[in-house]
């Protein structure tokens, strides 16, 4: 069953109002999912880039009578605004969220995740877990020493579970892999990839949070590298056409796509959209040199997991957190 570190314990006195040890200990397996540990329950191994999110229960590791007796009531607590806990002081330049509950309901990967952090539980959690990670536990990060979420906090478990999904395919395929390259502040991919032949893949992720310009400024940075190969994974076909609409008509970015607008843009499938940037890229007409290949978070996971692949990859060696 999981814990949170006494360290972490500490802080909650320092920073929150109104929190109980199950509430913290909750937020704790969402952070260890969120940041890629690979956590080993009634002997099978989860991982967030391999594995559709198990229920909060089983996030958190817990019997049945565990789950009744101490978090059950926490978890009710954290899905509203009224019985959330409270930040003292909110260190992302005064923002204040108090009003939205810490944990919400989305689907990912076609199921209902009801333990969904908000941005308030993020911002709790970075701060919280600051430290609390280490190389062992997330071999394939870097975490700076004063955060505790992998990559931008602000980014949706949605987002965090492209990139997961994205990397561990990638890594499967014998690639390396990093993700989150580059600065902070820069205008860089999620995640950056050298494939077997040599040739550099990068890979942005975009869902609901992101706002337009930041696709426009992704976009003008993957155009000035024309010798790679830039793969952008969408939350559903309609962003995914929304979006490329959106740079087919910007002004300050050169981006002409074959056949755009699209006037409907949630009934085109991903094969159209691909054919459609494969004729932007040969044709004289158009130029479109940001975008090489456009798929869905769902979409992506569904083609490269296959019982095999998974298998293989719960039982390879990894680092394990109980």
């Amino acid at each position: 069953m999981v814990h949170a570190p006494p360290e972490a314990r500490t802080r909650a006195d320092d920073i929150l109002e109104d929190w109980s040890p199950p509430s913290l200990d909750i937020l704790w397996a969402i952070a260890q999912w969120y940041n890629g540990t690979v956590l080993e329950r009634d002997n099978q191994r989860y991982h967030i880039g391999w594995h559709r999110p198990p229920d909060l229960q089983t996030l958190v590791g817990c019997s049945d009578a565990e789950w009744e007796q101490r978090y059950e009531a926490a978890f009710t607590d954290l899905q509203a605004p009224a019985t959330s806990p409270t930040l003292v002081d909110d260190r992302r330049h005064g923002q204040s969220e108090e009003s939205q509950p810490w944990l919400t309901e989305q689907y990912i990967l076609r199921r209902k995740v009801r333990w969904t952090p908000t941005r308030s539980a993020r911002t709790a959690m970075d701060t919280l877990f600051a430290g609390l990670f280490d190389d062992d536990e997330l071999p394939q990060h870097q975490l700076e020493p004063d955060t505790g979420l992998v990559g931008d906090w602000d980014e949706s478990l949605l987002h965090r579970t492209g990139v997961a999904v994205v990397s561990a395919v990638w890594r499967q395929q014998g690639r390396s892999v990093k993700q989150y390259p580059g600065e902070q502040g820069q205008a860089q991919p999620d995640v950056r990839s050298t494939a077997l032949d040599g040739t550099t893949w990068e890979a942005e992720v975009l869902t609901d949070h992101h706002d337009r310009a930041m696709p426009r400024s992704k976009f003008a940075t993957f155009a000035e590298q024309p010798e790679r190969q830039h793969l952008w994974i969408f939350e559903n076909r309609e962003t995914a056409f929304e979006t490329l609409n959106r740079l087919h008509e910007a002004g300050d970015v050169d981006c002409k796509i074959a056949n755009a607008p699209f006037d409907t843009p949630e009934n085109y499938s991903l094969q159209v959209g691909n054919r459609y940037l494969d004729q932007s890229h040969t044709d004289a007409d158009y130029h479109c040199p940001g975008i090489d290949r456009i798929d869905t978070i769902t979409g992506w996971y569904g083609r490269h997991y296959d019982d095999a692949a998974r298998a293989h990859l719960t039982t390879s060696t990894s680092t394990t957190h109980s």
